[in-house]
């Protein structure tokens, strides 16, 4: 993109007249511009972020980015949520001014605790695994954590099913019988059988959000059944979250191809192409582009907020094992930034209330959003 494209494309942000796919552009050059701390931005600094923004944009290939329609329209006073190493920020631009005493002051200091990850054997006994080792590998007769570490002997019939439970703020590395991996993300249960030998599918069932990294095998393929859908691979690369208090079933495609089915209803499968996303309602099948990026954050330690604030707290209620209530007319306007998942939420609570939109109140585990 040369100077005059970006250049152009700078104007129809501040217009509010961005498509999509621009949106996501202007969010990662903007991400790589970094004020040193929460103050209202000068003509004089306006002026050199639009430069090294442009000069982000012309080393961009805008086939990269995929179409992600997270980012409502913005003017030129719109508060921007930016990410450096100590943490997150919010800056305004040109007009509007935060007022630093309207923040919160938390007791809540501290990540929640880190409750234990469960494995249940076909026998029915369960065993706790330690949090101090990142996953599991899952044999036949074998159980080992992933770096090499015998847990106990197994010997399980293959028709019997065996499960793995995460609890609200943990997060597990799981290798099954056949190869395949998942990441299972926190309040999350994956269950499957001890072996898929002699088993014309390999079939698995997810409750919660899991990212897949399927063995190939052409002979049998994969199959991820959550909620009211079924997932058919033969080796891909994938994320399902299908938590029971989201609205809809998110499969999104990072390499290879998927099936998507509706367990009921008169639904058309749908296939998908990597960078795609099937989200799964009562009234059908809906496929969109997006970033992957930002869907598999998670995984990778992160929280990449491009939503309304109730669908943020959803997602820290599961991570810091936190109630959440509401009391006021809360704004539906999205937000959008990213906090490593590590962060005390108290920090992440205050970078929300600075855009004074929104406030928090913290008794104990339970957390009040008010307008």
């Amino acid at each position: 993109m040369n100077k005059k494209a970006a250049e152009q494309l700078f104007e129809k942000y501040l217009a509010g007249n961005c498509t999509p796919e621009e949106m996501v552009l202007i969010k990662r050059a903007y991400n790589k511009e970094i004020p040193n701390s929460v103050k209202d931005i000068s003509e004089k600094r306006y002026s050199e972020m639009k430069v090294n923004m442009w000069s982000k944009l012309k080393q961009t290939d805008t086939s990269h980015f995929a179409i992600h329609s997270f980012w409502s329209k913005v003017a030129v006073a719109a508060i921007l949520l930016l990410t450096t190493g100590a943490g997150l920020y919010f800056f305004v631009l040109k007009e509007e001014v935060v007022d630093k005493n309207s923040v919160s002051v938390y007791t809540n200091k501290d990540v929640a605790e880190k409750n234990t990850v469960v494995l249940t054997l076909a026998n029915g006994k369960k065993i706790s695994l330690s949090d101090a080792k990142s996953g599991v590998v899952i044999k036949t007769s074998a159980l080992t954590y992933d770096d090499g570490t015998v847990i106990e002997n197994v010997n399980s019939k293959g028709s019997d099913i065996t499960a793995i439970s995460t609890p609200r703020g943990g997060q597990y590395n799981i290798e099954l019988p056949d190869g395949t991996k998942v990441v299972l993300n926190a309040a999350s249960t994956l269950k499957f059988p001890s072996t898929f030998v002699e088993s014309a599918n390999r079939t698995v069932e997810l409750g919660g959000e899991g990212y897949f990294q399927v063995a190939k095998d052409k002979k049998h393929p994969f199959i991820v059944k959550s909620g009211n859908q079924e997932v058919k691979v033969l080796g891909t690369h994938f994320n399902i979250n299908s938590y029971p208090d989201e609205a809809s079933i998110k499969t999104t495609l990072v390499e290879g191809s998927v099936e998507i089915k509706a367990l009921s209803g008169t639904f058309s499968n749908r296939k998908l192409e990597p960078g795609q996303q099937a989200e799964l309602y009562n009234g059908g099948i809906e496929v969109t582009r997006v970033d992957t990026e930002s869907v598999l954050a998670w995984k990778d330690g992160d929280f990449i907020f491009n939503d309304d604030i109730t669908t943020i707290m959803r997602q820290i209620s599961r991570w810091y094992d936190v109630e959440v209530v509401y009391q006021g007319k809360i704004s539906s306007k999205e937000f959008v930034g990213t906090f490593s998942r590590s962060k005390n939420i108290s920090e992440i609570l205050k970078a929300l209330e600075l855009t004074n939109r929104v406030h928090f109140k913290i008794e104990g585990r339970r957390i009040t959003v008010m307008p």
